[in-house]
């Protein structure tokens, strides 16, 4: 018996992954989906993360309806897909900013203040591994790596949408850290701001 206070995680059709792209825009009940709908609860998890695919919406329409979600993609595709493109119409997605992005809290905020980063767009330019030499040098302190970790995973969001954990990019790092690519980029953009401020 499917009752609305039942969790996601007891509805059919939505495994782990799809439990946590909901979760991340609080639809974690029967109820609350069904309050949002079917249409609009994919619409936001896709605004949360560019990565979800179309067979989410089946899958949320046939937990709602209490059916196989591949009934619902066999049987109302089209009908669903024109549903998205009028639901997105009536409702835009409204601008993300600086703040809005997944791992920048105040000390972030911060640091874009001083590097003259305004915008999401202007983020989505950026490269981490200037961002990193020129924090260090603006501040004349050295920063964390993790401080790298985090510009990365704001750098990602802002180019692709996908909100990932900042310590999603303290392997990529590492990797380069062994290769010994790291430390050399940043030691590259270090000479070069130096050797611009002197013939300045």
């Amino acid at each position: 018996m499917v009752t609305t206070k039942q969790a996601i995680s007891e509805l059919r059709n939505l495994g782990p992954k799809s439990q946590a792209m909901l979760a991340i825009v609080g639809l974690d009940t029967l109820a609350k989906l069904r309050k949002a709908g079917a249409v609009a609860a994919y619409v936001m998890a896709k605004r949360a993360n560019r990565t979800v695919s179309i067979n989410l919406l089946y899958g949320l329409v046939g937990s709602i309806e209490n059916c196989d979600w591949r009934e619902v993609q066999r049987a109302r595709k089209l009908e669903l897909l024109n549903a998205i493109e009028e639901y997105e119409q009536a409702h835009p997605a409204d601008p993300l900013s600086l703040k809005d992005l997944r791992n920048i809290g105040k000390a972030m905020l911060k640091d874009f203040e001083l590097l003259g980063i305004t915008s999401v767009k202007q983020l989505a330019r950026g490269n981490a591994d200037k961002l990193y030499a020129r924090i260090q040098a603006l501040t004349h302190t050295r920063h964390d790596p993790c401080v790298w970790d985090t510009y990365a995973a704001a750098i990602h969001q802002a180019k692709t949408g996908e909100a990932l954990p900042w310590w999603d990019f303290t392997k990529v790092r590492k990797e380069r850290e062994k290769a010994g690519k790291f430390v050399k980029s940043i030691r590259s953009i270090q000479r070069s701001a130096l050797s611009r401020k002197g013939r300045g």
